[in-house]
């Protein structure tokens, strides 16, 4: 981690990759006015995919691990761990501070309709525990759960994730002398750099490998989420897409007389053509936002900038 010296991090956790960049470079002025190092990309390997222990493997590797290698390069999280436990013991680094964004994949969402106006924190928290218990079948126990409640109180965007990866992910950086102070899955983040207009009735699509995910907007409120899993090369093929987004939209509608011909489509995430979404929705639009070229990990780190 000396890379980055004393200077805060952003951290982007894909499925299949991790990369660590500098938060905020502009704002970083190095005694030696150095240029801020190039984001470091370290594999997940296959066969840690999709598991929290790959996960945080690859994490050890990022910030626990001695920077042996070039910093541009891509580094594979086994033997880059393994290195770590190996390598002779280095002065201690001044503690860091990090923010962390992580793929959806690695969490659940849900947009819950009802009268929240009065309900306590705590009693928000439960109903939103409650949700993803009775939802998924798993021990509420076992999740950490945040949430938000929209202006005028009548809807709630929760987000829960595994208490033992976010407790992992805090013991990795612990040991790293990185301190995370705010972590988040995607979803959260690219909602509120999002801005509907026009008529506030919208649905929002956002592509990523694995994951495609509907919110939908009416009456400038959210209306409701949902989530299709994607197969290998679906998340490349826009007609396979938009056939997905009408399937999303039948089922997230919740307005007596909205139609899909009547709907805006916004895309984010992965490049996607618009075309085929046009043939099936009143328009598509993919907002501005960054480089489509870049790995999904790489977008997740730019967020946490």
């Amino acid at each position: 981690m000396s890379r980055w010296l004393n200077s805060p991090v952003a951290i982007g956790i894909g499925t299949r990759e991790i990369v660590v960049g500098v938060r905020a470079p502009g704002l970083w002025h190095p005694r030696k006015h150095l240029p801020p190092a190039e984001p470091a990309s370290f594999t997940i390997p296959d066969d840690g995919y999709g598991t929290e222990s790959g996960l945080l493997d690859a994490l050890r590797a990022a910030l626990v691990a001695p920077p042996a290698a070039d910093a541009a390069d891509a580094v594979d999280a086994v033997d880059a761990a393994d290195a770590a436990e190996s390598a002779p013991r280095q002065a201690k680094s001044p503690t860091r501070n990090a923010h962390v964004v992580l793929d959806d994949f690695w969490g659940n969402h849900a947009i819950l309709r009802g009268d929240f106006r009065t309900l306590s924190a705590r009693e928000l928290e439960e109903v939103a525990l409650a949700h993803f218990t009775d939802t998924y079948g798993i021990d509420g126990a076992s999740l950490l759960v945040r949430f938000c409640v929209q202006q005028g109180g009548r809807a709630l965007f929760a987000s829960a994730m595994s208490r033992a990866l976010h407790d992992g992910i805090h013991e990795v950086g612990a040991a790293g002398n990185v301190r995370i102070s705010r972590m988040k899955l995607g979803l959260p983040e690219m909602l509120n750099c999002t801005d509907v207009v026009a008529g506030g009735d919208a649905l929002l699509i956002f592509v990523s490998e694995e994951l495609m995910q509907a919110v939908m907007i009416e009456r400038r409120g959210w209306a409701a989420y949902d989530a299709q899993r994607l197969f290998p090369g679906d998340a490349g093929n826009a007609s396979r897409l938009a056939e997905l987004a009408e399937q999303l939209f039948e089922r997230s509608a919740t307005r007596a007389g909205f139609r899909r011909e009547d709907c805006t489509v916004y895309l984010f995430g992965n490049d996607t053509d618009p075309a085929p979404f046009e043939a099936r929705f009143a328009a598509a639009i993919r907002p501005a936002q960054p480089a489509s070229d870049s790995t999904p990990a790489r977008r997740l780190m730019e967020h946490a900038q």
